[in-house]
């Protein structure tokens, strides 16, 4: 074949498909139905019970509709276990919308800041282009949840609900990044001119006051105290005293967030087992922890999970689900979606050659609830909580194989008294490797 597409080549391809009735068939049922409902593997499906026999009880399903908040409502799904038993309820859900107007703020503070420090390179640079890109947006990663949660406590969700903005963020998105690439020029400008740093200082603080601004307007004033009520179990009523969404953390959930730590799955080309990595230009809160993952075998990931599952605490992860996913019938398994099967076309790629050429990366948040062991004590299958709504799913919550957990799951952020002496003692020897913002494992959960 020559560099362009002949004539000739397009009638070699032609009657390569007409050489083949079955390529014709899976053309009528794919236009007609789609190329995942043509390629379901129903075999497998029914092979994964909805049953667990470690199943953590996790309060009903919450709804990220569609914003990009999935790493923040699995964060508060993993806290508010704590609080179902304090308060004695059967379902409680804190507020999404609170931390995520304080996110956005952050995320413009930070985001400003970067813009200073790269003010004097090319605004074209591979790290300009990143952060003008990436800098703000709703996505993100647990240990922006927990900074958020540590610098600001939380609520419940009647004392800030989701409403029209927060619940669609595509039009807030827009504003602010409009808005905010306006600062960056202006702060830009003013590092050309040589200007001093108080001036660059009261020149983001003039922009960050209108991003509060916007952000008030779109979502609401969080409210800086408040008095919760409520029915428990036992149809008594309860009324909490006056505090602040600090002083409710601290009082009814507790959980040191600093004793959690991110254990992740990364064969990418050049990352090496049992190191930490980071990045200073993914974050949101400006002094705050910064995120860092601990490269380990996937092997460790499972086997702290499942003490943790074990000993009744819920777990955040962040994997592939773009991949071997249905989304409507609540399944995640390695083989659910037999495409290459449905197309005659080998996919040969590997977990580490995929998130190396970033055709798999983490894109979604999501909290383990539950395993199914068998007699040997080994996983089979996970039960997965989700932030789509009762209508997706098994009211909600999925079921993940085994196997998709080797091959999508890449991340988990996992209380360090679950994690084996061997490799929470390499977590305390190792050194941070610093690490640019271009592999996939710094993209963010949306």
């Amino acid at each position: 074949m020559k560099k362009t597409i002949t004539v000739d080549d397009l009638n070699a391809f032609e009657a390569d498909f007409n050489s083949n009735p079955a390529y014709k068939i899976a053309e009528r049922t794919v236009t007609k139905n789609g190329i995942n409902a043509s390629s379901v593997n129903e075999e497998l499906t029914r092979q994964l019970k909805n049953t667990f026999s470690v199943d953590v009880e996790a309060g009903n399903v919450c709804n990220q509709r569609r914003s990009g908040r999935c790493w923040m409502f699995a964060g508060l799904n993993v806290i508010r276990t704590i609080l179902l038993k304090k308060l004695n309820v059967k379902n409680i859900e804190l507020s999404q919308a609170y931390l995520q107007f304080y996110d956005r703020l952050e995320k413009s503070n930070f985001y400003l800041e970067r813009a200073i420090e790269l003010a004097e390179e090319d605004v074209n640079s591979r790290l300009n282009v990143f952060m003008l890109d990436n800098g703000n947006q709703d996505g993100g990663h647990f240990v922006m949840f927990t900074n958020l949660v540590k610098k600001y406590g939380v609520l419940p969700i009647e004392e800030m609900p989701d409403l029209a903005v927060s619940m669609d963020t595509g039009e807030l998105n827009s504003v602010l990044s409009h808005y905010l690439a306006q600062a960056v020029m202006d702060l830009r400008d003013a590092v050309a001119k040589k200007a001093k740093k108080k001036v660059l200082m009261n020149l983001k603080e003039q922009y960050l006051n209108e991003v509060y601004r916007i952000l008030t307007i779109s979502l609401g004033v969080p409210p800086k105290e408040f008095a919760y009520e409520y029915t428990d179990k036992d149809n008594k009523h309860v009324a909490l005293k006056k505090m602040t969404p600090v002083e409710f953390y601290q009082e009814y959930i507790g959980a040191d967030l600093d004793d959690y730590i991110a254990l992740c799955d990364a064969p990418i080309a050049g990352m090496k087992p049992y190191t930490k990595y980071t990045c200073k230009y993914v974050g949101n809160v400006e002094g705050g922890d910064p995120v860092i993952f601990f490269n380990v075998p996937v092997e460790e990931m499972k086997k702290a999970a499942i003490r943790s599952l074990q000993g009744g605490d819920v777990i955040w992860f962040a994997a592939d689900v773009s991949s071997q996913s249905l989304r409507k019938d609540g399944y995640l398994a390695d083989g659910v979606l037999q495409r290459s099967t449905l197309f005659n076309v080998a996919y040969r790629m590997n977990k580490a050659e995929r998130m190396t050429y970033r055709a798999s990366f983490c894109n979604h948040a999501m909290t383990l609830t539950g395993v199914n062991l068998d007699e040997n004590d080994k996983p089979n299958r996970w039960k997965v909580e989700n932030s789509w709504g009762k209508e997706n799913g098994h009211d909600g919550f999925y079921v993940m194989s085994d196997k998709w957990f080797d091959e999508y799951l890449n991340q988990v952020f996992i209380n360090k008294k679950y994690v084996s002496k061997e490799v929470l003692e390499a977590y305390e020897k190792a050194k941070v490797k610093e690490e640019l913002p271009f592999d996939t494992m710094w993209a963010s959960m949306k």
